[in-house]
């Protein structure tokens, strides 16, 4: 029964790879692949992987398609975190009790919904594990040597908080204690994945060109700085509850593995295995998708509870908690549906056939070129501290003429109307200067233009850049001198532009696109 329910959460995962909706990171993620592809990529820290992913750009359909085959590799991942984990446990055990440690992982809090997304975590969950159970499981012999080194040193390449699992590795060499020649074999295959992966990184440094301020050890340090007790203590607590929540079977066996095993060393070595758990103090991303890559360590402990009370009632009611936890976290996973994202980079492939410059918060349209800052929380808090509007001559220099309101931020400075307080916001000069420039086209899409309405029969409005744009409006219009009517389109440039007709006539100059501009109903 137990590997019954935990092939169903691998079915509904798949599924899900499909139909769950994307977050933006994993927009992100993909945004950086196909600016390798371009020759636009230009940070070296943390995006080795692109060279593993390159063919994404060769299948058919757009973002989300190639987001969900990823989620269909990061899957592999996933699977491969589990065995190891299970082979782990079943040598310290036997089979059903690793069996449960394996259920309690992947119905462990946000497992089901973020263990196989496209981003960094699941992949570095799983060669960490990997590596970690040819070290704790085997004699270290050439092969698993080799496989060991090769497995840290892509962790490390991948993320950079792989370093969070040195505490496990240091449990590994206490574990193998004993055997001081599979000791030094560890030690020396930690030794050299930092060897390979600083050649590894070299080799694709080299092929990018750095940005100013985009350099590993810039990266670095303002990384340590955000994540590492940037936020006080437990600056993710909301999510640290709801995983607790929802892992409480597993913790329940875990815990009690503490008092049931005599074993001092092994109770030792669990702590160490908790330690990228515990973490969650002080490390500020810690978001629902970083609970996957650093529970699989402590899912061991799992397996020893359930080894030792498994005719226990508590054993009982943790096996209950784990079934019903997964049911539930799939029933909200597959309530998340990306129907809304799919029909939103249906339209603006749709209007723009061919790659355009465009701003956004995440690179949603991930193959064309983003311009801006990387909005993140931690970007959208230090922005305004800067106090340096940054819009005006981002667009100015780059024309981008689509825009995707898909941050609050964006969308509260496009529809000050609103009233939306919550958020930090723009700079009320950026915010000025996106209204000027961009009007609302459909869902979240919004297009180069302006509305203007016509005060005692003329107004002069400027737009952003040159380009053709189309005129609506109730009826003529004159614009820079020419009669026109709805639908007509007009080259204009980027200066000043006098528009007159009847008093209060509303007239909308939007980008023209060779596709047409329907009225298009978008969420």
């Amino acid at each position: 029964m137990i590997r019954l329910a935990v092939f169903c959460a691998f079915a509904a995962m798949v599924v899900m790879a499909w139909t769950r909706n994307i977050n933006w990171d994993e927009f992100y993620f993909l945004s950086h692949v196909h600016a390798n592809l371009d020759g636009r990529l230009d940070r070296p820290i943390q995006t080795v992987f692109v060279h593993g992913f390159s063919w994404l750009a060769w299948l058919s359909g757009h973002e989300v398609d190639q987001i969900a085959t990823a989620r269909l590799a990061m899957m592999g991942f996933f699977v491969g975190t589990c065995i190891a984990v299970h082979r782990i446990a079943a040598t310290l055990t036997d089979e059903a009790s690793a069996d449960i440690a394996i259920l309690a992982f992947v119905t462990s809090g946000f497992a089901i919904a973020h263990g196989a997304s496209f981003r960094a975590d699941p992949m570095a969950a799983g060669l960490l594990m990997g590596a970690v159970a040819l070290m704790m499981t085997t004699r270290m012999q050439l092969v698993q040597f080799l496989a060991a080194a090769i497995l840290c040193a892509f962790a490390l390449l991948v993320t950079v908080k792989s370093a969070l699992y040195l505490p496990v590795f240091v449990g590994v060499l206490l574990w193998r204690w004993d055997d001081r020649a599979v000791v030094l074999r560890c030690l020396i295959a930690g030794l050299l994945a930092l060897v390979i992966a600083g050649l590894l990184f070299m080799w694709h440094a080299s092929t990018i060109i750095v940005a100013e301020g985009a350099d590993a050890r810039g990266n670095l340090s303002e990384a340590a700085r955000v994540t590492l007790g940037g936020s006080g203590i437990l600056p993710r607590w909301p999510e640290l509850s709801l995983w607790l929540m929802f892992s409480a079977g597993g913790m329940l066996l875990a815990g009690a593995s503490l008092y049931v095993i005599e074993n001092k060393r092994l109770r030792a070595i669990f702590i160490l295995f908790a330690l990228p758990l515990f973490s969650v103090v002080i490390y500020r991303n810690a978001f629902p998708y970083f609970f996957p890559f650093a529970v699989p360590p402590l899912m061991v402990a799992v397996a020893l509870g359930a080894h030792y009370l498994r005719s226990t009632m508590l054993f009982k009611l943790a096996l209950v908690l784990m079934l019903a936890s997964g049911v539930i976290q799939s029933q909200r996973a597959f309530s998340e549906g990306n129907a809304s994202q799919r029909a939103t980079i249906d339209e603006v492939h749709r209007i723009f056939p061919e790659p355009v410059a465009y701003i956004d918060h995440n690179g949603m349209i991930s193959s064309f070129e983003r311009h801006g800052f990387f909005m993140s929380t931690w970007g959208i808090a230090t922005y305004p501290a800067e106090g340096n509007p940054v819009f005006a001559d981002l667009i100015i220099r780059n024309q981008p003429p689509l825009l995707l309101a898909n941050r609050a931020e964006l969308h509260a400075a496009l529809r000050p109307e609103t009233g939306d307080h919550r958020f930090l916001g723009l700079l009320p000069e950026d915010a000025a200067f996106l209204r000027k420039s961009y009007v609302h086209h459909a869902g979240v899409i919004w297009l180069a233009g302006q509305d203007v309405t016509l005060t005692d029969g003329v107004a002069t409005t400027q737009l952003p850049f040159a380009r053709r744009y189309r005129i609506e409006s109730a009826g003529p219009v004159s614009v820079a001198g020419r009669i026109v009517s709805s639908g007509d389109v007009l080259s204009l440039d980027g200066g000043k532009t006098k528009i007159s007709g009847p008093d209060g006539a509303k007239v909308r100059l939007i980008w023209n696109a060779d596709a047409g501009l329907s009225q298009t109903q978008l969420p």
